[in-house]
């Protein structure tokens, strides 16, 4: 069943299931989630595994979560396993428990019993699910007549995407094939679906890696997961999004995230979710559920890429920037590179890793370039998708003359307005402090906003210092800006008290000028 298949196909053999062949807009997975930052040596305290444990079952147990953290919460779960008390080990085994298993009382498991013809499987997937209960998808069978089944349309849809997603991903792409779950579903080590009512909780669909992995305290690195997906994706639960897209765009998102983790499940939230989100795109081309995410990604150009933040959505315009720059198998190379790469799980040095290798570049420079590309990523030069983004703010004007003082954290920019000017050229410095990689880029556009071609002046220092760049006849432009990028990555660590890297460069006085030369 490797048909390729559309949304629009999709929504119009679900009108039976979804009473509504419709498409139009989206309402991307509130629960993205994925991959919690971590690192080899981590000891995490009690207090910080209980913490983590509590998280996890607030996200199933509550009505209307905060977030859309679920995967990132379990996974967070079983990195801080080996902290928690065996009370504690108990309560995170029903956690990671699947639908099927009628014990657990922590709110993840069905309340009837699978249905009789359940699972429905693929030469990839299983999709199981019940009949009866609020977790019970639609049971319409509309082609019932002529497959004799008794599978319901949204169960066989369901498949159909899936195999889609792995049509694309495993297929076009070649990601790695998941780790086997050795017939824990019941079917040959396929990749497991289970359907129910996760509307209810705020959630599109969550990925969890399976109880019986720990060993000797600890999970490995490399896991094997199975989805929970929606049953309806009701537009009543999902404020009105339509049922086919959510479905779609949730399991190429979620599947990624079992890709991901049998890669490495160490990587950094910030790098599993900017993946999984940019999958969507390659998956749906024409869904762009990411754009959904760009405008807070645009306002908060002074958290840093690396940041476990709403951000991490709409960095998929990161991945994006690499596939133009490398194209798609470079996405790749970094997640199947990324258990060789040191520290453990630190997703900047996988990136890294896989840059060296693609060019005479690193994980430092292009995050320079990537910055220096943004203020005019409207004219669609760099961003295929560009025209449809929003603008990035300017965070006020660089006045001529005037020394201004900018702080930035690592991985941030701040871009400033400078005002065109009759004269021979316009020239910038900034001056910053040693040690620190540091960059300045100097962006004029020619034309408008969405059909201009910006000219792009950019300059690295790994040690910091003085930078200056010119611009030849500034009156020449529409638009020009000045960015001040902290392109430094230095750390000491992972901190399971703040589940992050210690970053070493963080407030970073920038002095920028400007001059014209007459």
């Amino acid at each position: 069943m490797r048909a390729r298949v559309t949304v629009a196909v999709a929504s119009a053999l679900l009108t039976g299931a979804f009473g509504s062949s419709a498409v139009a807009g989206l309402g991307a997975p509130t629960e993205a989630g994925a991959g919690a930052a971590s690192a080899a040596a981590v000891s995490p305290s009690s207090d910080r595994s209980e913490a983590a444990l509590r998280r996890a079952k607030a996200l199933l147990e509550d009505a209307r979560p905060a977030g859309g953290e679920l995967t990132r919460a379990l996974l967070r779960v079983v990195r801080t396993y080996p902290g928690l008390s065996a009370a504690g080990r108990r309560a995170a085994a029903r956690l990671l428990s699947r639908p099927t298993d009628r014990r657990d009382p922590e709110g993840n498991s069905w309340r009837a019993p699978e249905a009789a013809v359940s699972p429905a499987c693929t030469t990839t997937f299983c999709v199981h699910w019940v009949e009866r209960t609020r977790d019970a998808p639609s049971l319409r069978d509309v082609n019932g007549s002529a497959d004799g089944d008794g599978v319901p349309d949204y169960v066989e849809v369901a498949l159909l995407i899936a195999e889609h997603a792995f049509a694309v991903e495993n297929g076009e792409l070649g990601w790695r094939q998941p780790k086997s779950d050795r017939r824990l579903g019941g079917r040959g080590g396929k990749t497991d679906i289970y359907l129910a009512d996760i509307g209810a909780a705020g959630l599109f669909g969550y990925v969890a890696p399976d109880r019986a992995q720990a060993r000797a305290g600890r999970f490995p690195r490399s896991l094997y997961s199975y989805l929970v997906l929606d049953d309806d994706y009701s537009r009543r639960q999902f404020s009105g999004t339509l049922p086919a897209e959510s479905l779609a765009v949730t399991l190429a998102h979620e599947y990624n995230h079992v890709l991901g983790f049998s890669y490495d499940s160490f990587q950094d939230a910030w790098m599993s979710e900017a993946t999984a989100t940019w999958m969507e795109d390659q998956v749906f081309d024409s869904v762009n559920d990411y754009l959904r995410y760009m405008g807070r990604w645009v306002r908060r150009g002074r958290v840093p890429l690396t940041a476990n933040s709403i951000k991490i959505y709409g960095s998929a315009v990161w991945n994006a920037w690499l596939e133009r720059s490398y194209g798609r198998d470079l996405i790749r190379r970094a997640w199947a590179g990324a258990r060789r790469s040191r520290p453990a799980g630190f997703s900047v040095e996988s990136y890294g890793r896989a840059i060296r290798r693609a060019g005479p570049s690193d994980f430092n420079r292009d995050f320079a370039r990537f910055a220096a590309d943004l203020a005019e990523w409207r004219t669609a030069s760099v961003f295929p998708e560009g025209r449809t983004y929003p603008d990035v703010p300017r965070s006020g004007r660089l006045g001529l003359g005037r020394a201004s003082v900018r702080r930035l954290n690592h991985t941030t920019f701040r871009l400033l307005g400078i005002r065109p000017t009759r004269a021979r050229a316009l020239r910038v410095t900034a001056r910053v402090p040693a040690g620190v990689t540091a960059a300045l880029a100097l962006v004029g556009r020619l034309g408008t906003e969405t059909r201009g071609r910006p000219e792009v002046r950019m300059r690295l220092a790994r040690g910091g210092g003085r930078l200056s760049l010119t611009l030849r006849r500034p009156d020449r432009f529409q638009r020009i800006t000045a960015i001040a990028i902290n392109a430094d990555t230095k750390q000491r660590g992972f901190s399971p008290r703040t589940f992050d890297w210690r970053y070493l460069r963080d407030r970073i006085p920038f002095t920028l000028r400007a001059r014209l030369r007459r």
